[in-house]
């Protein structure tokens, strides 16, 4: 008697018996266990359709729940919940967090420009001439105006209103928000790329960066130009398929140009992306007989393009008044002092460099030593889930002819990858000026965040395929429940994030210090001679110190501390109204140091002044010093 079974006598196993998966059944495509089922159908430029199963043994083929799909009016309404809850969390741990040098003068911009727009409200009559606009916008002019205009609007607010507890949270609000912007964005950039779940890692993945976290609380510019550059690029993106989006291009660029000048290098890399997006485009329809309904048509007009130069420029300048005069000559002003910038010192591996170049490594190290590892893993993996997708087309037949992925019209993995190696490559050329810290790569972060959340998506649906397989057998049918299911994944959200909140609650206020197992934590980097901290900020850290030591009247010597920001901490009631700043080392009741690597010699001077060489306080950061104090021992007689 033979063994072998007849076919058409097979049983066809139940859905739940085969993966336990209930995306497995044909009848729920569409259908993500996280969030239910999506009213509307995939976008049609995710065109990530596998062409063979993907290598998963002896399973049925994983629903493509990684792929992208339409945003929802739910997927808006989630995204900016998680935007909401972002600035919640930014506001409760703003207290105490002393400003920065920055900060300082962008204080003193936006009180100038409340001045102007007060005027303005008033309807004074002089306000629009041009000395009136001259003599107000004409502080901190080397930056556009847009986050400043904000942080006047939200101080001029907090004057009529009392609207928060501290005058700090008033100026940093607007940047906060706009800094949350980018979670909203990123959550919906993802989705529709790769899937809801992928979009919503990639949201919290970005949020919980320590780095990222400690810049959003900021009125400055380094987070919202992250926003501002990651919705011109989604808008782009857009544009693609629907040109019409070319509008929303040109205005969210104007508003990028008018955040900051990292918007200047975005033309270049779209064009990059649209060349590789035509080049894919022409090969397709080279080898259609017809034209097909199925796949989404890429214009071959850049009408991205179009839209950028007609309405950025005009937006940039009718925004900041301080161009409405002499525009073309303060224009080029703006430009010459930037691409003339001067430099600030970095510390890194041991070496303190204070002129260009930047070494090559150094943005990629900092990434390593300062990202969580999940983060920066799950980027890994889904960067090389996605590879084949990054090849132009010419090498698509030649180098990697076939494979479970192919690109989409819009070569999304392109612009994504380029995104995130852009900020990176512009560091490591010659001429770019040497800046400190993360701030001014924190772009490449929300990208690989994106990536990280196409690891998270294929990860979960590994898991739950086995998973199911597991419960099947042992006819535990629950698991089929979509409640179960989303349970499970937000189980897993969790599980992935954990150690990125952690890291990141730990890492406040000291966000600049903050430094990851890789580095072998804070005294690691330490001992590896990396940035310790730079503008100033930790003297809020000092405060309760400098409250109950410092005599009444009593005077200190503040380093690297702005006196805007030493007075912000008086104007927040958190730091003695009577404890005064004071610029002669020799004369100053105490000194404090800020520890980084080029004020080594203010503790010799201290220590030539003063005739002794020993703190009276150290603030420590995980057994790290960051601050010393010095007491003048003419102080001490003085009593």
């Amino acid at each position: 008697m033979s063994d072998r079974v007849d076919p058409s006598r097979r049983k066809r196993p139940r859905v739940e018996d085969t993966a336990g998966h209930l995306a497995l059944d044909p009848s729920l495509r569409g259908h993500d266990p996280l969030l239910g089922p999506a009213s509307d159908p995939p976008p049609d430029h995710v065109g990530l359709r596998s062409s063979r199963p993907p290598p998963i043994a002896s399973g049925p083929r994983i629903a493509a729940l990684a792929e992208g799909r339409e945003p929802t009016r739910w997927d808006h309404l989630l995204g900016a919940s998680i935007a909401i809850a972002y600035v919640v969390f930014l506001l409760l741990t703003s207290s105490g967090l002393g400003m920065n040098r920055d900060e300082g003068f962008y204080v003193d911009a936006a009180e100038s420009y409340a001045r102007w727009w007060s005027d303005v409200l008033a309807g004074e009559p002089d306000a629009f001439e041009r000395g009136s606009i001259d003599r107000a916008w004409e502080v901190n002019h080397e930056h556009p105006s847009l986050p400043k205009s904000l942080f006047a609007i939200s101080w001029l607010a907090q004057q009529r209103w009392d609207v928060f507890p501290e005058e700090s949270m008033a100026f940093r609000f607007p940047g906060m928000v706009l800094s949350a912007l980018a979670l909203w964005v990123l959550y919906l950039f993802g989705t529709r790329l790769y899937g809801r779940r992928a979009g919503l890692f990639a949201a919290l993945a970005y949020a919980l960066v320590p780095g990222v976290f400690y810049h959003s609380h900021l009125d400055c510019f380094d987070t919202p130009i992250v926003s501002m550059l990651v919705l011109v690029t989604y808008c782009y993106h857009r544009t693609l398929t629907k040109p019409i989006w070319a509008i929303w291009t040109g205005i969210a660029y104007g508003f990028c140009l008018e955040t900051k000048h990292n918007a200047w290098i975005l033309p270049l890399v779209f064009l990059v992306h649209w060349l590789f997006v035509v080049g894919y485009e022409r090969r397709a329809r080279s080898r259609e007989r017809t034209p097909s309904d199925a796949r989404p048509r890429i214009s071959l007009v850049p009408w991205w393009l179009v839209g950028m130069a007609a309405l950025g420029p005009p937006l940039f300048v009718a925004m900041w008044p301080w161009l409405w005069n002499d525009t073309i000559p303060r224009i080029g002003e703006y430009i010459g002092f930037h691409v003339n910038h001067i430099h600030y010192n970095i510390a890194y591996l041991g070496y303190t460099y204070f002129s260009p170049p930047s070494p090559m490594s150094y943005a990629w190290v900092t990434t390593l030593f300062t990202v969580p590892l999940v983060t920066l893993v799950l980027a890994a993996l889904g960067i090389g889930l996605r590879a084949r997708t990054l090849l132009p087309a010419w090498a698509l037949d030649r180098l990697w002819h076939s494979g479970s992925l192919e690109p989409d019209a819009a070569r999304s993995d392109v612009l994504i990858f380029g995104s995130f190696f852009t900020p990176m490559f512009v560091l490591m050329q010659s001429s770019t000026p040497i800046f400190g810290g993360t701030k001014h790569f924190l772009m490449a972060y929300a990208m690989l965040a994106l990536f990280g959340g196409v690891a998270f998506a294929r990860m979960t649906d590994a898991i739950a395929v086995d998973l199911g397989r597991w419960l099947a057998k042992a006819r535990a049918t629950w698991w089929t429940e979509p409640r179960v299911q989303r349970a499970a994944l937000c189980l897993a959200l969790i599980g992935a994030l954990a150690s990125p909140l952690v890291a990141t609650i730990h890492s406040h206020p000291f966000g600049l210090s903050y430094y990851t197992w890789a580095a072998g934590g804070v005294p690691g980097a330490a001992d590896l001679g990396m940035n310790r901290q730079f503008w100033g900020f930790t003297t809020g850290s000092l405060v309760p110190w400098l409250n109950e030591h410092v005599r009444e009247g009593g005077s200190v010597w503040i380093c690297d501390t702005t006196p805007t920001a030493f007075r912000m901490l008086q104007r927040d009631g958190l730091l003695r109204d009577d404890v005064r700043v004071s610029w002669d080392l020799a004369t100053a009741d105490y000194a404090i140091v800020h520890h980084e690597d080029h004020f080594n010699i203010v503790d010799f001077q201290i220590w030539e002044v003063y005739g002794r060489v020993d703190p009276v306080y150290v603030l420590r950061y995980d057994g790290v010093p960051i601050i010393s104090v010095y007491e003048n021992p003419r102080r001490a007689r003085r009593e």
